[in-house]
């Protein structure tokens, strides 16, 4: 598997990124595709990726959505990562701008791949989002148990949405729908698995200043260090990125059964408590404690969530990592932005 091309999208982000860097260690061709060309002059001046930029082709595509967006990118590929996918966002229009961009990237891909003999297996990044109901998330019910065959219907694209995490959430259900969908009708040469993280922490080389690391997944987890009161509280499940990463490529193993999802959280039924992070930093971080670095002032309330993600590990045959070690994953990072700062 390690002499074949991989086309990989999304590079640009938290997932995508680490994704390609595990892909290029492990030896593998990667084509990437980019919206922006000065995206991939970021990417190739990585330290991850420096030593491997002659196995790595930056291909821009300005415009995801475009019909045939990806026709010809994928030539020559065997496995596909399709990472790309809106982000949360506020706007004033879900649909445009977060639900119709996730499902029209997804078919996309898809059918420039049913014209692409060479490609055997899509690699999907899904989410926890599919399985979640909003009216569970905000009920009082913490003890009910989640896997990746609880997949919920979808709201409808025109539905009415109070908060971006709503559509986000629509947005990957039914850009999962129209994965097997396409699949049913098609029946297209390849293969699909979906891969359905939780909270997604760890190091993001692609980000140069320590406050970058406080947004996003990874503010929930430096923000207790640091100082950020949360008032809402945030879903208590997470994940490694590098475990994230190395799902997708694991995934492209074809003695893995295809057309499946796979849920990948770590702690099992207890999951993640946000402000466990303080009692990690003073195990770990002392000096930065007393130097005020980490002041361990902020404060992350947790949403317990109940999943098991046993069958995956099973699958893939590793563990996935500690929340302790997610914490000392950005955390480090932290402490190294501060220093060149």
């Amino acid at each position: 598997m390690s002499e074949n091309l991989l086309v990989i999208t999304g590079v640009s982000g938290h997932v995508g990124f680490n994704t390609l860097a595990l892909a290029l260690a492990r030896n593998y061709r990667v084509r990437a595709i980019v919206r922006r060309a000065e995206q991939g002059e970021h990417i190739k001046r990585t330290q991850s990726v420096k030593p491997f930029v002659s196995n790595l082709e930056i291909i821009v595509v300005p415009d995801l959505l475009k019909p045939g967006a990806f026709d010809g990118v994928l030539d020559g590929a065997s496995g596909v990562l399709h990472i790309a996918s809106p982000l949360v966002v506020e706007t004033d229009n879900f649909k445009r701008d977060i639900i119709d961009p996730a499902v029209d990237a997804t078919v996309g891909i898809l059918k420039s791949a049913a014209k692409t003999p060479s490609v055997k297996r899509i690699v999907i990044t899904s989410s926890i989002a599919t399985i979640l109901t909003w009216e569970y998330i905000i009920s009082d019910d913490y003890t009910k148990e989640f896997t990746a065959k609880d997949v919920q219907t979808p709201a409808d694209a025109s539905s009415r949405f109070d908060m971006p995490m709503q559509a986000y959430a629509a947005s990957k259900g039914l850009a999962r729908a129209a994965t097997y969908n396409f699949l049913e009708e098609e029946k297209p040469q390849f293969d699909i698995i979906n891969i359905m993280p939780s909270m997604v922490i760890g190091k993001n080389e692609l980000n140069t200043k320590k406050e970058d690391l406080e947004i996003g997944t990874n503010g929930i987890a430096i923000g207790p260090l640091t100082g950020i009161k949360q008032q809402m509280p945030n879903l208590g499940v997470s994940v490694h990125v590098n475990d994230v990463a190395k799902a997708h490529l694991d995934a492209l193993n074809p003695a893995i059964p295809g057309n499946q999802d796979l849920l990948c959280s770590s702690g099992g039924l207890e999951g993640t408590c946000w402000d466990d992070a303080k009692d990690i930093a003073r195990k770990f971080y002392s000096k930065q404690v007393t130097d005020g670095l980490f002041n361990l002032t902020g404060t992350s309330p947790s949403r317990p969530i109940r999943l098991d993600a046993s069958e995956t590990e099973k699958i893939f045959g590793w563990k996935f990592a500690s929340f302790e070690s997610q914490v000392r994953s950005v955390a480090d990072h932290y402490i190294e932005l501060a220093g060149a700062q």
